[in-house]
């Protein structure tokens, strides 16, 4: 039986079937000639024969570990977003046939090569993993979602069993198996770099808390750190999360699989090239779910993408605008999402009634970007924007037009 250098461990349930398949898909991008090993204990016989037909096209292989013979779903979980399939990486170990392999969790995604963790030097430690983050900052524990295993020294101390008895004893007053997985290894493990389990789920709320230093980030723009780990229960398949490369995850998940395996130029690209998204971007910051004319701009003008931004949640009016595909909404936006916005952003729509959030029409007109508004709308003192009456958005929308056909020419020449 042929013995591979990459060898991968994934565990899930079939609720997660989509979402380990989105794992396995954005590895495949990078990284061929790779094991994946899959503990479950209810995942269909049919999607691994799928599954091993698209694999072995890259020279990679997949191995359907069933475990059903436990207790795991007797043993207690923080979190309602937690799954029993989380305690399978116990018995990694005990199943793969390599001595190296690396364990990742279900909500995460690998944007890059991962040649360089298959052939670390552990310096002895039975597991390399990240330094964990919460709202306090870091902590001097390890995030369990992704683990570089020494599977012989695991094999050869006996790691399952004793991990078992640990989860038994403490089960319910530690952090799940990430807590057991602590309590066993201690201070006996290899820190690795931030870049290979980068935890966004915290993006979602710890600048409504006042930590402003979370959001100083390395990671903006094209560059990407290598596994992202969508922590948290800020998934971004959820319907409204703020976290970091929520779009990268729908561009993994949409990709299709004949594009991965012949790798065709698309797999280099972005989820908005994926879905053939609006050219053009515009931005509303509000304090108030009273926005002039948005419903007939939206339809008017579904080459242009607009993002709406809010300090506070939005009213059901807002949220129930989704329906239209060009438009996205960020309640309790982060300095993330703001920035995001704004350097994409074309142009600005200042349509919304009541207040002005904080600096934003200064802000644009620091950007040299033209505000268009309606008179009964503009928050512009300066004298800069240019305003339509609110009886005639049809003027707004044709202006709108104009400026962006300009644009084109411009960007064509």
């Amino acid at each position: 039986m042929k013995l591979y250098q990459k060898v991968i461990a994934l565990g899930a349930d079939i609720h997660y079937l989509d979402k380990i398949e989105t794992v396995i898909k954005s590895i495949s991008v990078y990284n061929h000639e790779v094991k994946f090993y899959v503990f479950n204990d209810d995942l269909p016989s049919e999607w691994f024969l799928l599954m091993r037909n698209r694999l072995k096209v890259i020279g990679s292989e997949i191995v359907n570990v069933k475990k059903t013979a436990h207790n795991l779903r007797d043993f207690h979980l923080p979190n309602a977003f937690l799954s029993y399939a989380t305690f399978f990486r116990y018995f990694i170990a005990d199943e793969v046939l390599e001595d190296r392999v690396l364990y990742l969790d279900s909500d995460m995604i690998v944007n890059a090569r991962l040649d360089e963790l298959f052939s670390l030097d552990l310096q002895g430690y039975a597991i390399a993993a990240v330094q964990d983050f919460d709202q306090d900052g870091w902590l001097t524990t390890f995030n369990a979602g992704m683990l570089l295993i020494d599977a012989k020294k695991w094999r050869e101390k006996n790691s399952t069993q004793s991990l078992l008895e640990l989860t038994a004893q403490h089960h319910e007053h530690v952090y799940g198996d990430q807590g057991v997985l602590n309590m066993y290894f201690s201070d006996q493990w290899l820190h690795l770099d931030k870049e290979y389990n980068f935890m966004v789920g915290l993006d979602q709320f710890l600048h409504l808390t006042g930590n402003s230093k979370w959001y100083q980030s390395d990671y903006y723009g094209n560059c990407e750190p290598k596994i992202i780990h969508y922590t948290s229960e800020f998934k971004p398949w959820t319907h409204i999360t703020l976290t970091r490369f929520r779009k990268l995850w729908w561009f993994y998940y949409g990709l299709n699989w004949n594009d991965v395996l012949l790798e065709t130029d698309i797999i280099r690209r972005s989820f908005a090239e994926l879905v053939k998204a609006p050219l053009y971007h515009t931005c509303i910051f509000t304090n108030s779910a009273g926005l002039e004319s948005i419903e007939y701009i939206l339809s008017e003008l579904p080459e242009v993408h607009v993002t709406i931004l809010a300090p506070t949640d939005f009213a059901e009016s807002v949220v129930d605008m989704q329906r239209f595909l060009n438009l996205s909404i960020y309640p309790n936006f982060s300095p993330f999402n703001k920035k995001e916005t704004l350097d994409k952003m074309d142009f600005y729509l200042d349509i919304n009634h009541g207040g002005v959030v904080g600096t934003i029409i200064e802000e644009i007109h620091d950007k040299n970007k033209p505000i268009f508004a309606f008179d009964t709308t503009s928050h512009d003192s300066s004298g800069r924007s240019q305003i339509f009456s609110s009886a005639e958005p049809e003027k707004m929308v044709d202006e709108i037009r104009k400026f962006l056909g300009e644009k084109t020419e411009w960007k064509m020449n």
